[in-house]
């Protein structure tokens, strides 16, 4: 008695299969009143345990994948059961309607069982994205097969009639059976077979007592109908159940096994649930009256809860208070914030730290670019320093070994210019760089047309002349202006006349001279040629990278 009052809806679902059951057998009295009275009584218990059942589902179980398949295979019970009224009691005269109704038969018998393999993959692989394929694999076959013998008049590959289709009423030895009907029972089996099997290894887990309830209650659907089909049938006994309600029962079973199990969760003894929760949570109704509390009691006031309906509140400064608007009331939970703080606190010193830190690498980083921007000065000034330190240490020479008075101090001054000229520009085309230079340019040109024009100051008639712009690097730039100093600086002497103009790899110089001098080893190579009393001198900047 314990039992029944702790199972009380339980308890109720079985009493009434139990009458349906003895209604069943009072249908075949000899009054048809009777008859007709207990099959309606019969049929309207089964139905309404079906939706009754249905209801329970739809209240206990969250709105899943798993919820709609159970609910769609409560629908197909319902079917199950109305086809086989249409067919032996509502519509017997129609050869067309008698037939339709045994091709609706397979729609439930091929739909129940793909249900059910559906929600065993669904609990098995959850909401994994080859868990959805699979189960978007399993309902599309079992429409297929479904339609397979709803469309059997078309193709005639499930039943496959002996007689005319206008005489074909199902009786027996008017058909075969055709490839399709052992399609059917094939992936009937087959949906079976693997949804146990998987229901098995899941039920498995939570231990034994739901194993052996599954167990148990596909045993005796199998043996239920084992017996329908060998005795009742056989030796057409009077029975208390058809094999439709055994097949929906049997299935409502293995469905509430997963339920009860809480392989698929669910709303029951939420009171219970709530008790043994640990965590601060209330529920109230409208009033904010509590309704189920959790074992850890959240000590806040009604004002609180009040503050906290619309927004976050708290109570306390490391407890944040929420709540959410349910159906019938609120929820309400603590959350305690302090180590959240804690580490809040932490995290703004060590951003206050890095920010120091960030501040000194800035600091470390500038100075770091400010030295390498000295020490690229210095090594600019260490070339420049190296390139017009010979032509200083002359320039000194010569000053010091001439006087003012004497007659060579005019020409020694005209070389001190031509060394100076040569000095300036050189420092200037050192302190150019690749980036800076533009691509057609006129450094050359003005480096030499400056030389030219102090060359005068030592009585040589020279001029820059031709093209001024230029296209040549600036590693050639530099030594075609060094190899053209050398050229002049060993003809000061000996040179009249000169004009020099800049080629597109080098420089072509023309000098009219009183003799030929040996020249020294230059940075280019000079090509030298007389024609008419001139010498021609080229110096090529290619002729050099050609040679190595």
């Amino acid at each position: 008695m314990n039992i029944i009052r702790q199972h009380k809806t339980t308890s109720l679902f079985f009493f009434l299969l139990i009458i349906a059951g003895i209604l069943n057998l009072l249908t075949k009295t000899s009054s048809s009143l009777v008859n007709t009275l207990m099959f309606c009584a019969n049929f309207m218990i089964y139905i309404g345990l079906i939706v009754l059942w249905a209801y329970t589902v739809k209240d206990r179980i969250l709105p899943t994948k798993t919820r709609a398949y159970m609910l769609a295979s409560s629908g197909f019970m319902i079917i199950y059961l109305l086809q086989r009224v249409f067919r032996y009691r509502v519509v017997i005269t129609s050869m067309f309607v008698y037939r339709s109704m045994a091709y609706v038969y397979y729609i439930p018998l091929v739909m129940i069982p793909s249900l059910l393999f559906a929600t065993a993959v669904n609990l098995g692989l959850g909401n994994k994205r080859s868990g959805r394929t699979v189960e978007k694999i399993i309902i599309a076959t079992a429409c297929v097969v479904s339609a397979l013998a709803l469309t059997n008049d078309l193709h005639h590959i499930v039943y496959v009639p002996k007689v005319a289709l206008s005489e074909f009423n199902m009786g027996n030895n008017t058909y075969s059976w055709g490839i399709g009907f052992y399609i059917i029972y094939g992936w009937m089996i087959f949906a079976l077979v693997s949804g146990a099997l998987i229901l098995f290894s899941i039920v498995g887990k939570n231990g034994k007592k739901p194993i052996i309830f599954l167990v148990g209650t596909v045993v005796t659907w199998i043996v239920l109908c084992s017996i329908h089909a060998l005795v009742f049938e056989r030796f057409s006994i009077v029975r208390p159940y058809f094999k439709p309600e055994i097949d929906c029962f049997s299935m409502i079973l293995i469905f509430e096994c997963c339920i009860r199990s809480r392989l698929i969760p669910h709303n029951e003894n939420y009171k219970g649930f709530f008790e043994k929760l640990r965590l601060p949570f209330l529920i109230t109704d409208k009033e904010l009256n509590a309704v189920h509390a959790s074992n850890m009691s959240l000590n806040v006031t009604a004002e609180d809860m009040e503050k906290a309906k619309t927004e976050p509140f708290y109570p306390d400064k490391d407890i944040r208070l929420s709540s959410m608007k349910i159906r019938a009331g609120y929820a309400f939970w603590t959350e305690n914030e302090h180590e959240l703080h804690e580490q809040r606190n932490r995290l703004k010193e060590a951003n206050e730290l890095l920010s120091e830190e960030n501040d000194l690498i800035a600091v470390e980083n500038k100075l770091k670019e400010q030295k390498a921007h000295i020490e690229a000065q210095n090594q600019v000034y260490e070339r420049i320093t190296a390139a017009i330190y010979p032509k200083q240490k002359r320039v000194e020479e010569i000053l010091n070994n001439v006087e003012p008075e004497a007659e060579s101090f005019a020409a020694a001054l005209g070389r001190v210019c031509v060394f100076n000229a040569y000095s300036k520009r050189k420092s200037n085309l050192l302190l150019l760089s690749e980036d800076n230079l533009p691509p057609n340019n006129r450094e050359l040109y003005l480096a030499l047309a400056e030389t030219c024009r102090f060359l005068k100051c030592c009585g040589i008639d020279a001029a820059a002349v031709g093209e001024e712009y230029s296209s040549l690097p600036l590693e050639a730039v530099n030594k075609l202006y060094d190899t053209f100093e050398i050229v002049t600086e060993t003809y000061l002497e000996s040179a009249a006349r000169m004009t020099v103009s800049i080629l597109p790899d080098g420089v072509r110089i023309a000098m009219e001279a009183s003799n030929e001098q040996k020249l020294p080893e230059t940075v280019l190579p000079v090509e030298c040629k007389e024609s008419d009393g001139l010498l021609y001198f080229t110096i090529r900047y290619e002729a050099e990278e050609k040679a190595v």
